[in-house]
């Protein structure tokens, strides 16, 4: 029983750390830019082979 809770606590402290760290809040990274706006594509013709004779 004790190592049960050993692997429980191991693991719970494991779940913390990363919940801790993967937020970027404590790394001191700047935060990405913003995307860009796609630009607007043209529309092309389509061809119908199907009933092309």
């Amino acid at each position: 029983m004790k190592q049960l809770i050993q692997i429980f606590a191991l693991a719970g402290l494991a779940a913390t750390a990363l919940a801790l760290t993967s937020c970027g809040c404590s790394s001191g990274e700047a935060t990405a830019p913003p995307l860009r706006k796609l630009p607007d594509f043209k529309e092309l013709p389509t061809i119908d082979y199907a009933n092309e004779k």
